[in-house]
């Protein structure tokens, strides 16, 4: 009876130091997205400055900055001005933000799985402190329950980390559709049309 405890302490100190082990590789992939997505917008306020010079240009050109230029005359009507080409801006971003938001939400998805891998874990623990201090045949029965939950937790956990390579490939195919070289990616192409709106 003491040998199988001491096999399942075993067992559940691997899959401890297993997890926490899971839990650093988690948070480092975490901090690289998080490097990833400061690097997109940053790239998404280099193309709002181009796009802001072109939009200067084209302003010289169109002969409709001649009713621009009266209204700018007044603070209220620069004001309104600015409002709406940020207004034109945020609408645009919003698609990206929407993107990014349903990366998010699976990754939300995963970190909730991991707590409840955590409290399982607890409540593994706590079902063991109990069974020390039982007769031998409770001792018995829930040692046969804590082997099933250990195996479904390695199975659980397996799972989630398939979930977690998903999760990043689909980030890496996100970003693969941006061509920092062009003007063509899907997703700035709303921020594209802001210089073919009329002021």
């Amino acid at each position: 009876m003491e040998e199988l405890l001491r096999q399942i302490l075993s067992k559940l100190d691997n899959m401890e130091k297993g997890f926490l082990v899971f839990q650093e590789e988690t948070r480092q992939r975490f901090e690289q997205m998080d490097g990833r997505l400061t690097e997109m917008n940053g790239r998404l306020v280099g193309l709002e400055r181009e796009m802001g010079a072109v939009k200067e240009r084209l302003d010289r050109v169109e002969t409709r900055l001649k009713g621009v230029e009266a209204r700018l005359d007044g603070v209220e009507a620069r004001l309104d001005g600015v409002e709406f080409r940020l207004d034109g801006v945020e609408t645009r971003l919003n698609g990206v933000e929407t993107r990014l938001d349903g990366v998010e939400t699976r990754l939300n998805g995963v970190e909730t799985r991991l707590d409840g891998v955590e409290n399982e874990l607890r409540e593994v623990k706590e079902t063991l402190h109990r069974v020390e201090t039982q007769l031998v045949d409770d001792v018995q029965i829930l040692l046969r329950k804590i082997h099933e939950k250990v195996e479904e937790k390695s199975f659980e956990m397996d799972a989630l980390n398939r979930r977690l390579h998903h999760a990043e490939a689909a980030i890496e195919q996100l970003q693969s559709k941006c061509d920092p070289l062009s003007w063509t990616c899907p997703l700035l192409k709303p921020v594209q049309q802001l210089s073919l709106i009329p002021v």
